[in-house]
């Protein structure tokens, strides 16, 4: 069964109604098309949205994101990243296993707090490139809290002698 599809690159604008059928896919790469300004509803859920654990929709002119992204109930990674996206919507809050999510590159001048609140796996944003004041963002609710599982997941690395890749920046902003 189908398990990673990636059509990244291809100048994709429509996705067609088949991807929401296939129920066994995990990982769905997207990235470097043409399916902005929004993707239509019909793009994601079904059972796709029981299996779906990485989606990366980066550069793709997206101004807006369809609530369907709300019902991808296993997605742990999601990327954003250079869109047109002025905001991102509080109905994210659902992906309550979210561990991951690039939006750098955007509009952003803000985070919906449920982000930090409600997706209690979430411990690595980035924001990079988007016209957000850290300062900002760190007198958001919840912002404390996502530090704080931020860190421990940092410790968690350095304590396992498998430090990989850690960055220390607040979000990717200065």
């Amino acid at each position: 069964a189908l398990q990673r599809l990636e059509l990244s690159g291809n100048r994709l604008r429509d996705l067609g109604s088949a991807l929401p059928q296939l129920g066994n896919l995990q990982i769905l790469l997207l990235d470097g098309n043409s399916l902005g300004p929004q993707l239509p509803e019909t793009s994601l859920g079904g059972v796709l949205a029981t299996s779906l654990e990485e989606l990366d929709l980066a550069g793709n002119g997206l101004r807006e994101l369809p609530a369907a992204l709300a019902t991808l109930v296993r997605l742990l990674r999601l990327t954003l990243a250079r869109n047109e996206l002025t905001q991102l919507p509080d109905s994210l809050k659902a992906l309550a296993k979210l561990q991951r999510l690039d939006a750098s590159d955007n509009k952003l001048v803000s985070v919906p707090s449920a982000l930090f609140t409600e997706c209690s796996f979430l411990d690595d944003v980035w924001l990079k490139g988007n016209p957000m004041d850290r300062l900002q963002l760190q007198q958001t609710p919840g912002f404390e809290t996502f530090l704080e599982r931020r860190r421990q997941r940092i410790n968690a690395k350095i304590d396992s002698h498998v430090v990989g890749d850690v960055n220390l920046a607040v979000c990717g902003l200065d």
